[in-house]
């Protein structure tokens, strides 16, 4: 319920406090959201005891913020030390879309609070991996064909394909700005191309096997890979230079992944660890005990999580190496896991026929994507 949220503010007895609205949804607001405030407004009313608007939760997150520190759990606006007069904001965000990659050839579009299939883009045998652009605007997807092709998200065109690998396109993934797309193939290279106009700029070679993953820094100027030969590479995405290699794992590496901040990589490989490692020294940090399909940092970068070929995904502590969480539901191998923008859920994608969402904290089941055959892979949309 809505008025939850600001019972949450509520608890401190003895601070006055004001809310501003900031409505990050497309206009006009749909009818479910349209007891909000107008953007920016001021809402006096919400100084009531009871607040006067308690509807169902319309499909929107929200978040209630006290400068830059948000209000979560039983949290109070004493605890994060607000004094008299202060001003909330709440971020009303529109509901997040996912995107799977079927094993039949079509990459779908979800709603993640419906549980809808929004849209279906097909036209691809053997897809292996989908995911958003930045804006949210397109999709890029990689298959067996040795293409990656990007499609425009609301109509499901297919507006550009990446043509010149030699072998399967494993990974494709765009650069945190939307500019340029790097992919990873099974002949053994990585390539950076222009997702405008669909140029391959940059070849990143020298693995000896298989490139599995393949994945920008937050800032663009980097770019990590994974192979089959046991090593990760992390390459300037400007020179193609490489920069620095990561070996220590005894079997081929399935997945890395940057952490937010650039300092750290994740890495997962076929033999039974997980390991985290500094980018500035190259040397290994932490090892997890698992069989790691596929690992990603959350947004934070305090935890990772984990894929793994028993049916489960687990959440670790980056510090400590901690299991945290267990998310255990489906029936076959995960193949990959990643954790919404704002780190409070985990989307995973299975042999099992489905994508699911779970809750980070808790590992309480959300929600059910029913695709109906292989899930390669699976991507929330950008907040």
């Amino acid at each position: 319920m809505f008025g939850e949220i600001v019972a949450r503010a509520m608890r401190s007895p003895g601070i006055s406090w004001r809310l501003l609205v900031l409505q990050c949804v497309p206009r006009p607001l749909p009818p479910c959201a349209a007891h909000l405030p107008p953007l920016g407004q001021e809402s006096g009313a919400l100084l009531r005891p009871l607040p006067p608007w308690t509807s169902a939760e319309p499909p929107s997150r929200r978040r209630l913020f006290l400068g830059e520190v948000e209000l979560r759990g039983a949290a109070t606006l004493a605890d994060l030390g607000a004094e008299g007069d202060s001003e909330l904001a709440l971020v009303v965000a529109a509901a997040l879309r996912v995107v799977t990659a079927g094993a039949d050839g079509a990459a779908r579009i979800w709603s993640a609070g419906s549980g809808e299939c929004l849209l279906t883009l097909q036209g691809q045998a053997g897809l292996s991996s989908a995911a958003f652009s930045p804006d949210g605007h397109q999709v890029v997807t990689s298959s067996a064909e040795g293409l990656a092709k990007i499609w425009s998200a609301g109509s499901g065109e297919c507006l550009l394909t990446l043509q010149g690998h030699q072998d399967w396109v494993l990974d494709a993934v765009f650069s945190p700005r939307g500019q340029h797309v790097v992919t990873a193939c099974a002949d053994n290279t990585a390539k950076i191309w222009s997702a405008g106009s669909g140029e391959c700029l940059l070849t990143l070679e020298g693995h000896r096997d298989c490139v599995t993953s393949a994945m920008f820094s937050l800032d663009g100027r980097q770019v990590v890979t994974s192979s089959h030969d046991g090593t990760a590479k992390i390459w300037s995405a400007g020179s193609g230079e490489c920069l620095l290699t990561l070996q220590d794992h005894q079997d081929g590496l399935t997945s890395a992944a940057f952490s937010p901040d650039g300092h750290q990589v994740v890495t997962s490989s076929h033999g039974n660890a997980a390991k985290i490692w500094s980018v500035g020294s190259g040397e290994c940090l932490l090892t997890l005990q698992c069989e790691a399909i596929y690992a990603a940092f959350s947004p934070d970068g305090q935890e990772v999580l984990t894929s793994s070929p028993d049916g489960t995904a687990k959440i670790w502590s980056a510090g400590s190496g901690e299991c945290l969480v267990t998310l255990a539901g489906h029936q076959k191998m995960v193949n990959s896991g990643v954790f919404s923008p704002d780190g409070h859920e985990v989307l995973t994608a299975s042999d099992d026929g489905t994508a699911k969402l779970w809750s980070a904290g808790s590992g309480e089941r959300l929600r059910t994507l029913d695709v109906r055959c292989e899930v390669m892979f699976a991507s929330f949309s950008p907040q």
